[in-house]
């Protein structure tokens, strides 16, 4: 049989850990995974078979340097983690072309449309799915009444988030954010008790949803319980049909008066990955088995269970 050469990167954050950790879980085929992070010091270094520290992308280094790793390791598969990323393999695909291996990417239309916030709330209105009313920061007249929403367009630099209740903290924020045509206007949804998170799945054998309704802590998943509500699952899978999703999406909503409105969708694994996988919602294998050939990697078979919940949080390490 032969070893699989996995590269995962960003491994030092939850999402590229627990993708690890759900591939030594797996006991279908050999794995040979390396890893990558812009840090040394990070909790899965031991878990892997090679490590290597990378720098950001915008250095004139990191092109040369995974070029080299996937060279040397002779690479099947990459998971690109962060969003940054994913942007940059996105544009350089055809860099890889020459080789044989796959990555675990969206389409360029789903990456380019989801990672910003306006074009993903006017291509839903298109296709009739729910989403709160969404202005350019620059082009904003008070369309909206309070309370709204500032925050960046693009979703790499989703932790700048205003709840703007008034005028005066509308005034106030036209002159501290410099850059207006960087940032949307958004109306306010229902509440933070009511947010749904999403996962679809589709290639050309599978279409599978799963939603976790959500507590959050400092911004982050805490708590998940499964939630299979048949007005978001059926959103999702026309969101999937209407992109050719061939790989899996997470989509954040809120439930208001018997409605889902979708505020956000991220074109890449989540941080429910590792917990939807333990229910059975197996995506990061199903993509691998779905690029995969001759059953090279035949994993991801566990029966999807409908009833769940999950505390998420940070493991630890020590050393003397």
């Amino acid at each position: 049989m032969k070893r699989i050469n996995i590269l995962i990167t960003a491994l030092g954050g939850d999402i590229g850990g627990n993708i690890l950790n759900i591939l030594l879980q797996q006991n279908s085929v050999e794995l040979n995974i390396i890893g990558t992070d812009i840090r040394e010091n990070i909790f899965s270094i031991d878990k892997v078979n090679k490590f290597y520290k990378v720098n950001r992308i915008d250095h004139p280094s990191f092109e040369q340097k995974i070029l080299k790793i996937v060279e040397e390791n002779s690479v099947d598969f990459i998971i690109p983690v962060s969003e940054n990323e994913i942007i940059w393999f996105n544009k350089n695909r055809d860099l890889f072309e020459h080789l044989n291996l796959k990555i675990l990417i969206n389409n360029s239309k789903i990456i380019n449309t989801f990672l910003n916030k306006l074009e993903t709330s006017i291509e839903l209105d298109k296709i009739n799915v729910l989403t709160p009313k969404t202005f350019l920061f620059s082009e904003y007249i008070s369309q909206l009444p309070f309370p709204i929403i500032l925050k960046s367009l693009y979703s790499i630099n989703s932790k700048e988030i205003y709840i703007i209740s008034d005028q005066a903290q509308l005034d106030h924020l036209k002159i501290s954010v410099k850059t207006h045509k960087n940032y949307i206007i958004q109306q306010y949804i229902g509440s933070i008790d009511d947010e749904y998170t999403t996962t679809v799945y589709r290639d050309k054998n599978k279409l599978e949803v799963i939603t976790f309704k959500r507590k959050l802590t400092g911004g982050m998943t805490s708590f998940a319980t499964i939630s299979n509500e048949e007005t978001i699952t059926n959103y999702a899978k026309k969101i999937a049909k209407s992109f050719n999703l061939e790989g899996s999406i997470n989509i954040q909503s809120r439930k208001i008066n018997n409605q889902f409105y979708i505020f956000e969708i991220n074109p890449r694994f989540s941080s429910t990955v590792f917990i939807r996988d333990y229910f059975g919602f197996q995506d990061v294998l199903w993509w691998l088995k779905n690029f995969s050939t001759n059953d090279m990697f035949n994993a991801g078979n566990k029966k999807i269970k409908s009833n769940g919940s999950a505390v998420l949080g940070y493991q630890y390490k020590f050393f003397d």
